[in-house]
């Protein structure tokens, strides 16, 4: 393999990109601090000129907030012992370079969301918790007509305006509901006329965020958030919490209604929408550089070669 013939330094930067890559949904909203006695971010973002595999490294790390920590000392006999029974080979001729161990610093806001609807009643139900562990559970009745989809959309858009009002900034959001979820992350289009105007609505509150991530996760490990959106549409919850008291507010008005907006659009204001967005000429770049390993026109690649995706972050709010 040719990994087999990087540098000690590359082998590093390749180690960081695959747990970037695979980790990314619990990276994007945290700062990562690496500790090691070489910085890796600065060695990737000197270099004279950024193209092969490097390029490729930091073009796809430039997402994330990595923090450069020199290290001073390792503790820990579960590290020694690994770097005793795996030694580095050629390390005396290469730059000396010592693998740290990786902290997170939780300074994100998660948000658990869930909508559940009946033929009599609608609720949805909201988890939140800061980065220093307070949690808040939300159970809202739904005093109007919707399907279960149209539930899942108003759970997510009152959730990240409680979210606003709390000042967050940093947000990581969990859901059961599949389709919700792939549409935020443009896994799936979102074509149902009944569900666009609310899409459309998730995407403009979730900018506001300087930073959000949307994971799906399954039934069970949104227990809380189903049981208050249970709770809110008129499902019995469990003899054992018949003494627990849950607060249920009321929405008189669909999220859209209050912002003046309709809940269904035509086809034809779907289809228009789509095609504005993609014939801006930036469109394909920024298609590009969220996914390198996509499907893109050669001249897409070419002209990408000048653009980097920049982002920039506000600091996680102090409780």
């Amino acid at each position: 393999m040719a990994e087999l013939n990087y540098s000690p330094i590359e082998k590093l930067c390749l180690a960081l990109y695959f747990a970037a890559t695979k980790l990314c949904h619990y990276m994007l909203p945290s700062v990562f601090q690496i500790i090691s006695k070489t910085d890796l971010i600065k060695y990737m973002l000197t270099r004279p000129i950024i193209r092969g595999q490097i390029g490729k490294w930091t073009m796809k790390l430039s997402e994330f907030t990595f923090q450069y920590v020199a290290q001073k000392s390792v503790k820990g006999q579960a590290l020694a012992d690994f770097l005793a029974h795996h030694p580095a080979q050629g390390q005396e001729e290469e730059l000396e370079v010592e693998i740290g161990m990786a902290l997170m610093e939780k300074n994100y806001w998660t948000m658990y969301f869930d909508g559940s609807s009946t033929e009599t009643r609608s609720g949805v139900g909201v988890v939140i918790e800061s980065p220093q562990g307070q949690m808040w559970q939300f159970a809202f009745q739904l005093d109007f007509k919707c399907t279960n989809n149209q539930a899942e959309y108003e759970a997510l858009i009152i959730g990240l305006e409680i979210l606003k009002e709390m000042k967050a900034t940093r947000v990581l959001v969990y859901g059961d509901s599949q389709l919700v979820i792939n549409q935020l992350t443009r896994e799936y289009q979102c074509t149902s006329e009944n569900l666009t105007m609310y899409y459309v609505t998730a995407l403009n509150t979730a900018d506001e965020f300087s930073r959000i991530s949307f994971v799906h996760v399954p039934r069970a490990e949104n227990h809380e958030a189903n049981e208050m959106a249970q709770v809110a549409s008129g499902v019995n919850i469990p003899d054992s919490d018949h003494d627990r008291v849950i607060r249920i507010e009321k929405r008189i008005l669909p999220a859209l209604a209050e912002r003046g907006m309709t809940t269904q659009v035509s086809s034809a204001e779907i289809t228009g929408k789509v095609e504005a967005a993609e014939a801006d000429w930036r469109y394909p770049i920024v298609k590009y550089l969220r996914d390198l390993s996509g499907n893109h026109e050669r001249t897409t690649h070419f002209r990408a070669r000048c653009y980097l995706i920049y982002y920039s972050y506000a600091p996680a709010p102090k409780i």
